[in-house]
């Protein structure tokens, strides 16, 4: 078993090296793909959005693959969203994302998870103003993730997403040569170590979608991807029978501009000065639950340069309906910027 933990280390240590010495990635003032950062789950939903250190359940693979070494059983995710539903200009954006893990014995804990985007229908116009058509954008990353515990409290894993990115498909009677589609892959690398220092204090970082630009088949230009890096620490104030409750922070940094990757480690931090430290998005989260039924969820989202700053509140109910197998319906209320005030999602889970 030592043996096998060494191999997963060394292996895991050894991608990351060559992901991050690969070819450098020019990236514009933008990343695309952004409905890669959009987080699933409202229960983290309601925390406001702070998980990396807790990252349990369903949707580990998107918060932090390397939670998935902790799962011993079998988890399903299932969150639905009507992206700015109050809005009716754009009330037919939906949000979508499905995940599974499951442990295998001597193995480790292998999963599946979904993410699609839809932009709604829109409409296409020729350069004199002359409608040609509607038609429908959509994006959609399917991943597949593994996890392990290399010691009794330090978890790692990984996830590996094909993605595709369908802007606008060949309009007849446009300039356009080409469908704006384009393709990639991303990788998640995620640690969590639980218990640091003194007990019951949790620590999680995942760095998200690392990998080479996506190139659209109508354009020459390459537009990086939103490569993210994500860490922080919670703590479990009670953790009694009848009462639980954690505290958690999470702290998230875009790791996006025109330098080489193996650079953009310092440059995207360092080279503005105090500037960068802006960009900075900080997560606050409490959440209380009594006797495993009824939880209770507020949370605080600082993102001074996304404009998406507030509280968000949530809940939750949990139903055992026979030994082990436990669904769980959670609700989140969360801040969404400048076009409303909130969105509102629902997810549910099963643990069996």
């Amino acid at each position: 078993m030592k043996t096998q933990n060494k191999l997963i280390a060394g292996l895991f240590i050894f991608l990351s090296f060559i992901i991050i010495s690969s070819k450098p990635v020019y990236a514009g003032s933008e990343a695309t793909c952004i409905f890669l950062l959009i987080e699933p789950g409202s229960r983290p939903n309601g925390m406001g959005h702070s998980f990396v250190s807790i990252a349990e359940g369903g949707f580990t693979s998107y918060w932090n693959p390397g939670g998935l070494g902790f799962i011993k059983d079998s988890d399903l995710g299932l969150m639905h969203s009507n992206w700015f539903g109050d809005l009716k200009e754009i009330d037919d954006m939906y949000y979508e994302f499905l995940g599974y893990a499951q442990f295998w014995e001597g193995i480790g804990t292998l999963g599946f998870n979904i993410t699609y985007m839809l932009y709604g229908d829109q409409e296409a116009y020729d350069k004199d103003g002359k409608f040609l058509q509607n038609f429908t954008s959509y994006e959609i990353a399917v991943g597949a993730s593994y996890g392990t515990q290399i010691k009794r409290d330090l978890g790692i894993g990984i996830n590996f997403k094909g993605v595709i990115s369908g802007l606008c498909p060949l309009i007849p009677g446009s300039d356009m040569t080409a469908a704006g589609e384009g393709y990639t892959f991303v990788i998640d690398l995620g640690l969590l170590k639980k218990n640091l220092i003194i007990p019951r204090l949790s620590f999680g970082v995942n760095l998200q979608n690392l990998g080479p630009d996506m190139t659209y088949a109508n354009s020459d230009s390459k537009q990086p991807m939103p490569l993210n890096l994500r860490a922080g620490l919670s703590y479990r104030i009670l953790d009694s029978k009848y009462s639980k409750m954690i505290a958690s922070v999470d702290i998230n940094k875009m790791l996006v501009n025109n330098d080489p990757l193996w650079k953009r480690w310092f440059t995207s931090i360092y080279d503005d000065g105090y500037d960068e430290f802006e960009t900075l998005i900080e997560n606050f989260g409490v959440e209380y639950k009594y006797y495993n039924l009824i939880s209770l969820r507020v949370g605080y989202v600082n993102d001074v340069a996304g404009h998406i700053t507030g509280v968000s509140f949530g809940g939750g109910i949990c139903y055992e309906f026979s030994k082990g197998k436990v669904l769980s319906f959670d609700f989140a209320l969360q801040p969404a910027g400048e076009l409303t005030t909130n969105n509102k999602t629902f997810s549910l889970g099963l643990s069996f």
